[in-house]
């Protein structure tokens, strides 16, 4: 069960080149989100979503610090 007390979380963030592009989300679910308003999500043949060239949504490292004065998804 996600979410119980005790259990660890992942944060996420969309990167590109591995640079982080966005702020910190509490699941990958929220980071694909905000990928796909941005208009980064793609849908192949398939129906399968996938990002565009050279972006990725990763974990972030447990120290991972939000931006001075962030508000929005994106950093850039």
């Amino acid at each position: 069960m996600t979410g119980s007390i005790g259990e660890a979380t992942m944060p996420y963030a969309v990167f590109e080149n591995g640079d982080r592009l966005t702020r910190i989300f509490a699941t990958e679910q929220e980071a694909w989100d905000a990928a796909e308003s941005a208009g980064l999500v793609e849908i192949g043949p398939d129906g399968t979503k996938f990002l565009e060239d050279d972006l990725a949504i990763k974990p972030c490292a447990a120290d991972c610090q939000e931006p001075a004065g962030a508000g929005s998804d994106f950093t850039v």
